[in-house]
């Protein structure tokens, strides 16, 4: 479990750097190019979130209530 979670995180932070660097670039951009930027970080997030809640255990869930 730890390992694919924190294979996870490597994976969502090495596609926040990517991304982070279009909207960061010298450069003119195209009309809708910092909304798909951010959508694609909202579904990086989401796919961690999902891969983490994935591999949640019950004591961890009930002992956090």
């Amino acid at each position: 479990m730890h390992a694919e979670v924190v294979l996870a995180l490597d994976v969502h932070l090495a596609e926040l750097r990517g991304l982070r660097h279009q909207l960061t670039d010298a450069r003119a951009i195209e009309p809708g190019e910092r909304l798909d930027v951010v959508l694609r970080i909202a579904a990086s997030a989401e796919r961690l979130a999902h891969t983490v809640y994935a591999h949640r255990t019950t004591t961890s869930v009930t002992a956090s209530r």
